[in-house]
C-alpha cells in the first residue's frame, strides 16, 4: 500500500497484532479489535499520529455491546481517520478505557457506562454522567424497562392513524328547535312594536 496506509507509521506489529479485520474505506480505515487488544491497538495509533479523539458509540445485540471509536491525525496531509471497533460482552461487560490515551474519551466513556452499562476499567472517575448515580438500568440497551416508559410497536401506531384518517368529522352544533322553528318576523311589524313600546313608555 501507499504511504497513506496507516500501517506505514508508527508500530506496526503493534497495530497488526490484535486486529481480526481491516477494511478501507475512502480516507480512513475500520479496524475490528479484541476487547483485550484494544488499548494495545489505541496505543498505536496514537504514536502514529492520530493525536484527536472524536467519539466512541454503542449499539445493543442480545449477547454484546459493540463499541466503535473514532480517531482522527490532525498532523496528517490527509487528514486520516479511523474507526476502532470491538465488542463486549453482556455478562461481562468490561474493557480498558482510553482516556489514558485521549482525555477527550472521559465524558464519552461515561455517557457509554451510563446508557449501556460499559465498565471502562481505569477510568479515572467512571459515573453517570446524564442519570442520578442511584438510577436503576441502561435506558439504551433493549431489554430496559422501568413503570413510566410507554412502549408503542409500529404496527398500533400504523391502526391508530388509519382509525384517526378514517373517523369522520365532528358535527357542527345544531340549534335549538325553538330557534329554528320560529319564523322571522317581518321587518315592519319589528317596527309597530317599537313604536308600540315607545309610546307606552311614554304614556306612564
Amino acid at each position: 500500500m501507499s504511504d497513506e496506509n496507516i500501517m506505514n507509521q508508527g508500530n506496526s506489529e503493534e497495530i497488526s497484532a490484535g486486529i481480526k479485520i481491516v477494511e478501507e474505506k475512502g480516507i480512513g480505515y475500520t479496524l475490528t479489535v479484541e476487547r483485550e487488544d484494544l488499548f494495545k491497538a489505541a496505543s498505536a495509533l496514537k504514536e502514529a499520529g492520530f493525536d484527536l479523539f472524536l467519539f466512541v458509540s454503542g449499539i445493543d445485540y442480545p449477547e454484546s455491546i459493540k463499541l466503535t471509536y473514532r480517531v482522527y491525525s490532525s498532523k496528517r496531509q490527509n487528514k486520516l481517520a479511523v474507526m476502532l471497533k470491538t465488542e463486549v460482552p453482556k455478562s461481562d461487560p468490561t474493557v480498558d478505557s482510553l482516556v489514558p490515551l485521549w482525555s477527550a474519551a472521559n465524558w464519552h466513556e461515561r455517557e457509554t457506562y451510563d446508557l449501556y452499562g460499559v465498565i471502562f476499567k481505569g477510568h479515572p472517575d467512571l459515573r453517570r454522567i446524564f442519570l442520578p448515580q442511584d438510577w436503576v438500568g441502561y435506558p439504551l440497551r433493549k431489554d430496559y424497562s422501568d413503570d413510566h416508559m410507554t412502549v408503542m410497536d409500529d404496527g398500533k401506531k400504523d391502526k391508530d392513524k388509519a382509525a384517526a384518517k378514517d373517523k369522520p368529522a365532528a358535527a357542527a352544533p345544531k340549534e335549538s328547535a325553538e330557534k329554528q322553528d320560529a319564523p322571522e318576523q317581518p321587518s315592519d311589524i319589528a317596527d309597530a312594536n317599537e313604536v308600540s313600546t315607545n309610546g307606552s313608555d311614554k304614556n306612564e
